[in-house]
């Protein structure tokens, strides 16, 4: 592999060059955290946590269960509501629509 910059042969696994220090390839974007619209129960805070952690929501559904009832019911709903509130749903994706016109012969 070639850098984009200064064009010296680099490893095929690098990230960076050893020579000018550019970021070879296109960088990684940082995961967002967001509230899921497909895969919520009630607000979508467990499953945009899940998803930003890559664990499985179930999993985390049962922890966040499991810790509100240990630490009182109180703390762990103002959580959740806070969570609601403050965390980005994510956007809503549509279908692209495609104009097919009917062949007439």
């Amino acid at each position: 592999m070639y850098c984009n910059a200064c064009g010296k042969t680099i490893t095929d696994d690098g990230r960076f060059c050893s020579y000018c220090g550019n970021v070879v390839g296109i960088p990684p974007t940082p995961k967002k955290l967001m509230r899921s619209r497909a895969d919520k129960k009630i607000g979508g805070v467990c499953a945009g946590l899940a998803h930003h952690l890559d664990l499985d929501v179930s999993l985390v559904r049962i922890l966040w269960f499991f810790i509100t009832l240990a630490t009182g019911i109180c703390p762990g709903v103002v959580a959740y509501l806070l969570g609601w509130i403050i965390i980005p749903q994510e956007p809503l994706i549509l279908p692209v629509a495609t104009s097919q016109q009917p062949v007439t012969s």
